[in-house]
């Protein structure tokens, strides 16, 4: 059998640039994260379909966007995460001035310039309550041995959280909070067995997903919602815990703001 081929990296002249700060990269949303010591800077994507976010990706946040829009017109939001506007921003690759906006965006990143770069899970908004949700910095990805997860500790966990009760969603259990989903067993194909697919918001998944990729993901189908999948082997209860309230503030913050698109979704 012939080995696998590696796939290309995908517009490796960034790497290129800033190889002096010896950067190491990861596997995301399909995509080629590259970090640099403990910050994640960039992400590379050139994907065949859903184009319109090929680019180079920048790990910023939404107080550093007009002072970067000045250096980079063509930035803006990433769409596959969803309508609105996002902390990551995209140097889009149609853009006329894609490759020296590139190579621009490297020479912060070896500046060390601090509006580029994020320590994944860490945040900038305020920090969650005690008692309804805790930051995708304060949740854990480590695990210890001995311990089982399964649904049942699901229930015991998020049903002490305020309004939620079991429920099912499409047939599969569930957890809702006054009616609105925050938690279930993913019924689609492409979700592995035993995971859980818990509602957080889109930048709140990107930081899970670059923390802890071996604990989190995502998969095409469920790029557009406001969902990650969790390995429910790879958590403790404590992890459960911080993650299920962080869903439980997510949704009962938003759920007023409930798109008229959203009433008819495609099952979880």
């Amino acid at each position: 059998m012939l080995p696998k081929q590696r796939k290309p990296i995908p517009h490796a002249f960034v790497l290129d640039a800033i190889s002096t700060l010896s950067p190491y990269t990861r596997p995301m949303f399909g995509c080629l994260a590259i970090y640099v010591k403990d910050k994640i800077v960039l992400i590379l994507r050139d994907k065949p379909k859903s184009t319109a976010d090929n680019g180079v990706w920048l790990a910023t946040t939404q107080e550093h966007h007009q002072s970067l829009r000045r250096e980079f017109p063509n930035m803006r939001s990433i769409q596959v995460l969803g309508k609105r506007v996002t902390g990551w921003q995209v140097l889009p690759v149609d853009a006329p001035d894609f490759e020296s906006a590139a190579l621009r965006a490297c020479e912060l990143v070896l500046a060390g310039d601090p509006r580029i770069g994020k320590i994944p899970g860490a945040r900038t908004s305020k920090s969650g309550s005690k008692a309804t949700g805790r930051t995708s910095k304060q949740i854990k990805t480590s695990k210890k041995h001995g311990s089982t997860i399964n649904f049942d500790t699901v229930l015991e966990i998020g049903l002490a959280l305020p309004g939620v009760e079991e429920s099912t969603a499409y047939g599969s259990p569930a957890l809702k909070v006054h009616g609105k989903l925050l938690a279930c067993v993913p019924i689609h194909r492409s979700a592995e067995p035993g995971s859980l697919a818990v509602r957080v918001g889109f930048d709140d998944r990107a930081e899970l997903l670059a923390a802890a990729p071996d604990v989190y993901y995502v998969t095409d189908h469920y790029l557009n919602y406001s969902a990650v999948l969790v390995r429910l082997s790879s958590v403790t209860p404590d992890i459960l815990r911080d993650l299920l309230g962080m869903a439980h503030k997510f949704v009962t913050t938003h759920a007023a703001r409930r798109s008229p698109s959203r009433n008819r979704r495609k099952p979880l």
